[in-house]
């Protein structure tokens, strides 16, 4: 009985705590164009523990190329935040059905989400030539409403109606008229036609103060005045290079119209009669960049304007000896192309040699609506210990809400031992299986037994002379001298000889490094293998060693670090590091 009203009693204290847990899932829109994108929320609260994903149904309309994830803990209760951008493949309704949460043996779902996606653009009400609105493209049925279409897509359907009774025209929008600098923008160039044609190059529009790359093309058709009209589509990514006018020049076609019915086979092939070239041209565009303000722009700002970003950072490895290599690396995703922002910069950590590399930039998987760019700089640890990487920084210009944004990365941990390294030494314990550093070879001292002697005869009586003592002991004390004077001088000047062996057969930038910390140990016993670069000049110093010399040799050690650990920033070659090296070598060698 005593069981039982434990087991009721622990059944009772856990029933509130799932009752606590809550699953929604949103969706930002539910109509939407083929080009739009559209962003998924879903939110667990309640919940404690690790993270855990929730299970996304199959999702054949949509591809999602971003994900991002965030985690609130009050009180020991979790509030887990899923945002994923999709965009769609296919036109017509569909369907994001249950997500599903898995949480203490239990399964949490949400309803079905339904949303339309449209494909061609309908036709208005009224043949009208308002002026454009923003955003993208699509066509539907002719008797739909113009006002459920994005803003791009109306003002392309909007400008159609003005070429009444023309076989072939082509028109133009851009999605904002006045972006701020390095806005991402999109403009669209539509050719229509309702008669076949042939050899129809394409010349794309100019741009001034703008940066302009093409993103895609598409196909469609939309009914203008009665007439079905087919359209080619070209779309173009821009963005504003600084504060003023901007123009979009006219793009143009030109084609030979044929009498033969609308086919694909005769664009391809020609019609049965063939008339002489004609051109159309779309309208130009003017836009006005405006700046960005000053007020409250942080020192983080590096450029990037528009809204949805996203920021992290990581090193790798986190446990790591002493002159061992580390990369850490800050990630940035968001619209538009980040290739024209500036590079994000590095803070200096002390302990910590920095070696920044070259930044990669580039689209994310099958969008051309967002990229990403990434930074990394290799770390090179002087000592051991502790280091704590600090937080990184990443500010955007949100366009809509007008303001400067920033997001901030986690604060990194790095665990450093001692190096194992002893560089280019003699290591006195190779010989010794208990791996002490000093080991008894042999002796050569014998301790005569104490015993009496017999009565000396008249030749031993020599070694009384004590002055005979003196006299010999103090001769091999200077042919001891001599000796030791001899081959230290020996041991430095075959450092030079052989440093200038290693320099000519050197073959990377590694051996160079190493010819110079041989002749270092060898010539003033200097291990550059347990002393930063600031202790080795001063070292160097302490040599007499000129201040000029020691430039030279510090300038030159830094750059073969950096073409060890960044390879991409070396811009000298192999030949001239050598002779740099040895011009350095024979300096040391005289003196200098």
């Amino acid at each position: 009985m005593k069981r039982i009203w434990i087991f009721l009693t622990c059944l009772l204290i856990s029933l509130p705590i799932g009752a606590q847990v809550k699953l929604t899932a949103s969706t930002d829109k539910t109509d939407l164009s083929l080009d739009d994108e559209l962003t998924l929320t879903v939110q667990v609260s309640g919940v404690s523990g690790n993270m855990v994903m929730p299970q996304l149904p199959s999702m054949p309309a949509f591809n999602v190329y971003s994900r991002e994830a965030a985690q609130s803990t009050i009180n020991g209760h979790t509030t887990l935040s899923f945002k994923y951008v999709m965009v769609p493949r296919f036109v017509g309704k569909a369907s994001i059905g249950a997500i599903t949460f898995n949480y203490n043996g239990k399964t949490y779902q949400t309803a079905p989400i339904e949303v339309r996606i449209y494909r061609n653009t309908p036709a208005p009400s009224s043949a009208s030539t308002s002026s454009p609105v923003t955003t993208t493209n699509r066509p539907v049925p002719a008797d739909s409403d113009l006002s459920q279409l994005p803003p791009l897509e109306k003002e392309l359907a909007t400008r159609a109606y003005a070429h009444k009774n023309q076989s072939y025209f082509l028109v133009a929008a851009i999605s904002n008229k006045n972006p701020y600098v390095n806005e991402p923008i999109t403009l669209a160039v539509r050719f229509y036609y309702s008669k076949p044609f042939y050899d129809a190059p394409y010349q794309n529009p100019s741009v001034t103060n703008l940066f302009m790359e093409e993103v895609g093309e598409a196909q469609g058709q939309q009914t203008v005045n009665g007439t079905l009209y087919r359209y080619e589509e070209k779309r173009y990514r821009l963005t504003g290079v600084s504060v003023g006018e901007a123009t979009i020049g006219a793009a143009e076609v030109h084609f030979r119209p044929g009498s033969s019915p609308l086919s694909v086979l005769d664009r391809f092939f020609g019609g049965a009669a063939v008339q002489p070239e004609q051109a159309v041209s779309s309208a130009p565009i003017k836009l006005h960049i405006l700046s960005l303000p000053e007020a409250g722009q942080p020192s983080s700002f590096y450029g990037a304007v528009g809204t949805g970003y996203a920021f992290s950072s990581k090193v790798a490895p986190t446990q790591a000896q002493a002159g061992e290599a580390i990369t850490w690396t800050a990630t940035v995703q968001g619209p538009g192309n980040l290739k024209t922002t500036s590079d994000l910069q590095f803070p200096a950590v002390e302990g910590l040699s920095s070696y920044p590399a070259a930044p990669v930039s580039n689209y994310l998987p099958n969008t051309t609506a967002r990229s990403y760019k990434v930074f990394k700089t290799v770390l090179v640890p002087n000592a051991s210990g502790t280091y704590t990487l600090p937080a990184l920084s990443w500010s955007y210009f949100d366009p809509q809400a007008r303001a400067y944004k920033t997001l901030v990365s986690q604060p990194l941990s790095l665990v450093i031992a001692p190096s194992s390294q002893t560089g280019k030494q003699v290591n006195f314990s190779e010989t010794d299986p208990a791996g002490h550093g000093v080991q008894t070879i042999g002796q050569d001292i014998r301790y005569i037994r104490q015993e009496y002697a017999p009565v000396s005869s008249g030749l031993s009586q020599i070694t009384s002379w004590k002055w005979l003592h003196l006299v010999a002991l103090t001769w091999l004390g200077l042919c001891l001298f001599i000796a030791l004077i001899g081959r230290r001088s020996l041991t430095k000047h075959q450092a030079f000889n052989t440093a200038r062996t290693q320099l000519k057969k050197a073959t990377t930038h590694e051996q160079i490094s190493e010819a110079l910390s041989s002749y270092l140990l060898a010539k003033w016993n200097i291990s550059t293998a347990s002393l930063p670069l600031k202790d080795i000049v001063l070292s160097l110093e302490e040599k007499h060693v000129s201040t000029s010399t020691c430039q030279q040799f510090a300038t030159l050690w830094k750059e073969l670090e950096s073409v060890r650990f960044a390879p991409i920033q070396a811009a000298n070659t192999l030949d001239s590091f050598t002779q740099r090296a040895s011009t350095i070598l024979k300096m040391w060698e005289e003196g200098k």
